[in-house]
């Protein structure tokens, strides 16, 4: 009996497929590690500057010829991850379409008095990114038991006129069925748990814990993750942006308001938009030098000329900061950029007006008109640096490698731990960390974060500490040996944790 062709042809595509797949996974994973090689160049060399005077001059003149460089090689590098990209886009475009139409059905349930619902009572006084991600917490949960969420925005005295900010969750079921009298939610691991068939539950948030549930931040569905993994650097943060962009649709007024603050400061592409918060931040992380956010905007228009083959292109920077008076210096220090801001929401973003009608206006548009840079570049010990890198996996590319984040490692409040495995042994050259986990704050390892290394060995699983990052390096606890200290990033993988999601 003769082969049909189909046997034959679709043998040779599935082997092709898997081929293209392997090819692409290469090409991202030589691309993470230039940016990586980069990030230690770049560090070690501002190190030596600080410490030793003599060596400025040399490292100045290698910085010159280094620099170009290393943003020809990374652009090559970009221009052959991009080869695919159509095909990526298109693969990317559909799962966000099926991640979306996962939570609509979730929240639209369509009879509303029979559906399960879940009140999400935040209790926690905090900025205005940091409460949105407490509400995230909510809605992984409610989307992954089959609940529609509820919430109560007007309950949110801090942040007066946030229930006209965000469109309903819900088309179907808006109403709050009893949900500030319900019983409090409790995970099937815990003592107490919820029976599943609980009509209204509550989920009360005011600090930061592991509720022990598969659906919380840093999961990604069971159904999702083989599809995502080959198209994107980060499949845990493509979920996240999901569930948050969901959260965060706006009404329609405050589309016209990013539309109108778009051509009163003339805000066009190409664009790279920059965060700095400056006001408050002392107390969560250390302050940033000016060049640490402005290097990468120079070296993301350097390969922008290279690129499109321009010579003459306004260099614009969209400005989000609480701080005016850091606009000025910016326009000083780097004249050959053309630097814009929303100044009204700058002013309202001072620790005295921020919480008003007015503030909340401000930054919320803020948000929006970072998200829609070509570029960002911000941190992700901030609520907002973080947002901003979430709501820009709504869109059909990956924005892994258009985000430049300068400080800690991405992180979700409520999330379980999150755990590397090491893939290759590391030993330290210098003198290995010798005090245990529980005597060591993320503070004090920030500052020593230099002086000492961990063994890693084949297989080692590694809680992770976001507060020690540097894009080529991690820090973290080592299981096996209960030290803790920093490691390699190639010499790790992340542990992916999926989730049983509902699927529809």
């Amino acid at each position: 009996m003769r082969n049909s062709p189909c046997m034959f042809y679709c043998k040779v595509n599935k082997e092709s497929l898997k081929h293209g797949l392997k090819v692409r996974s290469l090409i991202r994973s030589v691309f993470v590690k230039s940016f990586q090689i980069q990030q230690l160049l770049n560090h070690d060399m501002n190190k030596l500057a600080e410490k030793n005077k003599d060596l400025v001059q040399r490292l100045v003149n290698w910085d010159r010829l280094l620099v170009p460089l290393e943003n020809s090689l990374i652009n090559e590098m970009t221009l052959l991850n991009n080869e695919d990209e159509e095909g990526d886009r298109y693969k990317l475009r559909e799962l966000n379409r099926r991640a979306q139409h996962l939570i609509q059905h979730t929240q639209n349930q369509k009879n509303c008095r029979r559906a399960k619902k879940l009140f999400c009572n935040v209790e926690a006084k905090c900025g205005f990114g940091c409460l949105v991600h407490h509400y995230g917490v909510c809605l992984f949960l409610a989307i992954g038991t089959n609940r529609v969420m509820q919430w109560d925005l007007k309950a949110i005295t801090d942040y007066p006129g946030l229930d006209e900010v965000f469109m309903p969750l819900s088309e179907t079921c808006n109403n709050i069925t009893g949900g500030k009298e319900a019983p409090e939610w409790y995970s099937e691991k815990s003592s107490n748990p919820t029976p599943v068939d609980t009509e209204v539950v509550k989920v009360t948030l005011i600090d930061s814990h592991d509720r022990q549930t598969p659906f919380a931040p840093m999961t990604i569905p069971e159904e999702f993750y083989p599809l995502v993994k080959p198209i994107h650097g980060d499949p845990l943060v493509w979920w996240a942006g999901q569930v948050q962009s969901y959260l965060m649709r706006p009404k329609a007024w405050v589309t016209r308001e990013v539309q109108i603050i778009k051509q009163d400061i003339g805000f066009k592409h190409p664009v790279v938009g920059v965060h700095i918060r400056r006001t408050d931040k002392s107390n969560e992380a250390n302050f940033q030098r000016m060049e640490a956010y402005m290097d990468p905007v120079a070296n993301w228009y350097d390969k922008y000329v290279i690129n499109n083959d321009v010579t003459n292109i306004t260099k614009l920077v969209y400005v989000a900061t609480d701080d005016l008076n850091y606009m000025q210096m910016l326009q000083n220090v780097y004249p050959e950029f053309t630097f814009i801001t929303n100044q009204q929401s700058t002013r309202h973003a001072d620790t005295s007006l921020r919480l008003s009608r007015d503030g909340l206006k401000g930054i919320v548009t803020d948000v929006h008109l970072l998200v829609e840079c070509d570029h960002f570049v911000g941190t992700f010990s901030s609520n907002i640096g973080r947002l901003v890198y979430e709501m820009k996996q709504q869109y059909d590319s990956d924005p892994t490698f258009t985000t430049t984040n300068i400080d800690h490692a991405y992180r979700y409040w409520g999330q379980p731990i999150r755990v590397h495995e090491a893939i290759m042994n590391h030993n330290p050259t210098r003198d290995e960390c010798q005090r245990a986990f529980m005597q060591m704050s993320p503070t004090y390892l920030s500052q020593m974060e230099d002086m000492c290394e961990i063994e890693l060995k084949i297989g080692d699983k590694i809680e992770v500490w976001p507060e020690i990052f540097h894009g080529y390096k991690s820090g973290g606890r080592n299981f096996r040996t209960q030290k803790f200290g920093a490691y390699p990033m190639f010499k790790v993988k992340e542990v992916i944790k999926t989730a049983p999601y509902p699927s529809f």
